[in-house]
């Protein structure tokens, strides 16, 4: 009995594991062009998320430069980034949520909890932004 039981946790945790780490899904890789929706207008700009060694990263591009977003997780579909930025003279923390799925990322924005939007993302034909 302890030893059926013994096999029955190992292989519990076999297939628990891969879903514990939440592996980040190939398709987030890549660059995006990213629009945000929120209750001051509409913003387009690039963002790369790329994995370095064990750590997702992601940089924000635009014509004033680029920026490192503050945190990335990527768990299967589900992307969050988020980035603090100026919003009149104070810092505002934006957490992306979104889904990905066929080469577009669809979710929501949050505004330090100022206020709500939502953004949606195309990746970029890395061919064509070489």
């Amino acid at each position: 009995m302890k030893r059926m039981l013994m096999t029955l946790a190992m292989l519990a945790l076999s297939f628990a594991l891969p879903q514990a780490q939440g592996a980040a899904s190939s398709d987030a890789f890549g660059e995006w062009e990213l629009t945000t929706i929120s209750p001051v207008g509409e913003n387009t700009n690039t963002v790369e998320i790329k994995k370095d060694g064990e750590v997702v990263k992601a940089i924000a591009k635009s014509p004033q430069g680029e920026r490192p977003y503050d945190s990335v997780s990527v768990e299967g579909n589900k992307v969050t980034l988020v980035l603090t930025v100026d919003f009149q003279g104070q810092p505002m923390t934006i957490t992306y949520m979104g889904t990905v799925a066929e080469n577009q990322i669809n979710g929501s924005a949050d505004f330090g909890g100022l206020a709500q939007g939502s953004f949606s993302a195309k990746k970029k034909d890395p061919v064509a932004s070489k």
